[in-house]
């Protein structure tokens, strides 16, 4: 049986967020991997690469993606930044069976991996390149038909040759990086192939799970969204009511000076009531839970054929704090295909069909805990008070509007996105 050198460390994420990671030192591997569990934990950006990974008899994997990542010791001052190739699964468990180390002499030894002899998963794999330095040259034998101790940066690792006989398969963790001109050629190649399914960022990845995790259906058929709020400390929301009031004043005295755009942004909001898309409350209103008030304003579209005036609502206003809503947000990923891809598909056909889904974003609505964040000042009447209301639906605007209203109808229409069918995007935003 023979010992590969593991280790237990902390990988730091780009928020400073520790997390515990059992480790492969292996001197033998040209990089360094991560396991895609433990990517998706550390919510590290997300390089795009192509490298092609090839181990003993040169079986060859391609590896998409990349992050870079602190590996720290929890034993000494010690941690290194370094560039981890992305894998399902970087090594088999180590050891391949349990060891009985009962009789083993490990006095005054603080060890790197305390279950190094029980069978465990591996996270990450330290290639040659941080494999020397992580060494302090310092080695002790455990006695004849045993491995060593050697001292690391991490603690000291068990490495080496046991005299125990095991039936267990032979692992080798060797790998390198092909960079042939065979690979410069592949990745010419797929640089000119329209990908099928792009790789999403770890951002991306989230909203995406926070989608499918938190999207209902209510009674009527509606379907039901939550805000995807990002999950990085430190980002909150301060007063935003007296910044949105002093907006709504300028834009009531613009509105004053113009009857026709004011009577066609009147004709807007009095359409958004009725129709259930805001709804007004009731004084006073409490303003002690997390909220935001969304400024809003007009923009005039001579050329068009339906609203020449729309209202728009501008989710990017900082708020007393220096955060804005969509600051909060994730984004999403985008879902429509890139308009080469459609024009190419639009040529395929002899016939095609488009079509308008008519106030799309309007179609979504949103969970009642998200409303405190869609709150808006308005008033018909200058004389009369400021009224506050809560948008019901999805607000163009908003950070992630375009990703939930588009993942929404590919929800909707599941069996027409996969025969040629796939959203352009939305003729009218504005008006959602």
């Amino acid at each position: 049986m023979v010992f590969l050198e593991t280790a237990i460390v902390s990988i730091v994420d780009d928020y400073g967020k520790q997390h515990e990671a059992r480790a492969l030192l292996d001197s033998g591997s040209m990089a360094n991997f991560v396991s895609e569990a433990l990517d998706r934990k550390l919510l590290n950006t997300r390089t795009k690469v192509n490298v092609s990974v090839s181990g003993i008899g040169k079986a060859i994997q391609q590896v998409k993606g990349s992050i870079t990542a602190t590996v720290r010791s929890k034993i000494h001052h010690f941690d290194t930044q370094l560039e981890f190739l992305i894998l399902d699964l970087p090594s088999a468990d180590i050891p391949t069976t349990p060891i009985d180390v009962s009789s083993w002499e490990m006095r005054n030894v603080t060890l790197a991996d305390p279950t190094y002899h029980i069978p465990g998963k591996i996270d990450i794999v330290i290639g040659g390149d941080a494999f020397w330095e992580l060494h302090t040259g310092n080695k002790r034998s455990l006695g004849t038909g045993r491995p060593w101790l050697v001292e690391t940066q991490f603690g000291w690792t068990v490495a080496g040759n046991s005299s125990q006989q095991t039936n267990t398969p032979r692992i080798c963790h060797a790998a390198m990086n092909e960079k042939q001109l065979e690979s410069i050629m592949t990745r010419f190649w797929e640089n000119e192939t329209i990908l099928d399914d792009p790789v999403l960022s770890n951002e991306e990845d989230s909203c995406e799970k926070h989608y499918i995790s938190t999207t209902t259906r209510n009674a009527s058929g509606r379907y039901v969204v939550k805000l995807p709020f990002n999950p990085i400390p430190g980002i909150v929301l301060g007063a935003s009511r007296e910044s949105a009031k002093r907006r709504f004043l300028a834009l009531e005295r613009r509105l004053e000076s113009n009857p026709l755009m004011k009577s066609a942004y009147s004709s807007f909001m009095e359409e958004y009531q009725r129709l259930g898309h805001m709804r007004k409350l009731s004084n006073p209103v409490d303003d002690t839970c997390p909220h935001y008030y969304l400024p809003h304003h007009a923009v005039l579209k001579e050329k068009s054929t339906s609203t020449k005036v729309r209202v728009v609502f501008d989710a990017s206003c900082k708020t007393s704090s220096g955060i804005s809503l969509n600051d909060t947000l994730l984004v999403g990923p985008i879902i429509q295909q890139d308009l080469f891809t459609i024009m190419l598909r639009f040529r395929s056909h002899a016939i095609a069909i488009t079509a308008d889904v008519e106030k799309m974003y309007r179609q979504i609505l949103h969970d009642p805990l998200d409303k405190n964040f869609l709150r808006i000042l308005y008033r018909d009447n200058p004389r009369e008070a400021i009224d506050t209301f809560e948008l019901q639906t999805v607000t163009y605007g908003t950070a992630s509007a375009l990703f939930l209203a588009t993942r929404t109808l590919t929800r909707c229409l599941p069996r027409f996105f996969g025969h040629g069918f796939f959203p352009i995007g939305s003729r009218q935003p504005h008006s959602g």
